[in-house]
């Protein structure tokens, strides 16, 4: 009685980099040209942003660089100054009910256009992305001439509405990536059990959206805080927000206060955005470990 040969053994899988060709002149040249130009851009960015910042330590009243010396006073005149934290505290004022607003409406838009398969869908999306597409110098225009008929020139709450319309679309973006990863069996097992609608969205739904939704509202919150071209048609004399506040001492008062008020809206913006980044890498991680979704059971036996 002959035994059947033995199985082939499987072939060793590739390493990423031992089993690779070598690379060629061009492509060596290549890749150099690829960090340089990559290198390049990213200094054209970051620099300025830099230069801003350390302008805020100046020691003189003037705008100079490099600098004359290094002093806090500017950070003193500005945290003393009430105009210049009234119009960080309106900004802020602005900023949070505008990104509640962005971020109710872009959520149930998300969840409702997940679930639309009319043909209309496609129309619907392109209308909650429009505030992008648009100019921002022509949105800016069309709020001036809608506040001024209905004389809403300078009212906060009328400026937190258009910044909500204008937050929609980045919290439409965040939650419907992640509903693209998101079971629809939960749902339906959700009201096969006697859920209705409204507890399934609140008890399976959003719990499962909730880093997405955080996350658009970051974004939400950034768009209404740091936006200045809005704000100089709508704000009149009675809304003065912080970017308002910066655009006018840039015409009428050069002073490294400006930096100042530069570096607090870079500190904000970055803070938001690395915490924007840290939510989506947990969120990634919570995926990799749930069961199904392909990672590696650490359990398991040899």
């Amino acid at each position: 009685m002959t035994t059947p040969d033995a199985a082939p053994p499987l072939p060793r899988p590739l390493s990423p980099r031992g089993d690779r060709l070598p690379a060629g002149p061009l492509e060596r040249v290549l890749r150099l040209g690829l960090v340089v130009v990559v290198t390049l851009v990213f200094a054209f960015l970051v620099i300025p942003i830099l230069i801003v910042i350390v302008e805020s330590f100046n020691s003189v009243d003037y705008l100079s660089f490099p600098l004359e010396g290094w002093s806090l006073r500017h950070y003193e005149r500005f945290f003393g100054d009430a105009s210049w934290v009234g119009a960080t505290a309106r900004s802020a004022e602005i900023a949070l009910p505008a990104s509640a607003v962005s971020t109710v409406v872009g959520t149930m838009a998300a969840w409702g256009l997940a679930r639309l398969s009319h043909r209309g869908k496609g129309a619907a999306f392109a209308l909650l992305y429009s505030p992008i597409v648009v100019p921002i110098i022509v949105l800016a225009m069309s709020y001036y001439f809608l506040f001024a008929e209905l004389r809403l020139i300078g009212q906060w709450a009328a400026i937190a509405i258009a910044y909500s319309v204008m937050g929609v679309p980045y919290v439409l973006v965040s939650v419907t990536g992640a509903l693209q990863q998101f079971d629809p069996e939960l749902e339906n097992a959700a009201r096969t059990l006697g859920a209705g609608i409204t507890r399934t969205l609140l008890r399976v739904t959003l719990p499962q959206l909730a880093s997405a939704v955080l996350a658009g509202a970051l974004f939400a919150f950034v768009i209404a805080f740091d936006e200045a071209v809005v704000i100089l048609f709508v704000s009149g004399s009675d809304s003065v927000t912080l970017t308002r506040k910066l655009w006018d001492s840039v015409r009428y008062d050069l002073t490294p206060t400006l930096a100042v008020a530069g570096t607090v809206l870079i500190c904000v913006c970055a803070t938001l955005f690395l915490l924007s980044e840290l939510i989506k890498v947990l969120r990634e991680r919570r995926e990799r470990r749930r069961p199904g979704s392909g990672a590696p059971d650490r359990e398991a036996h040899p």
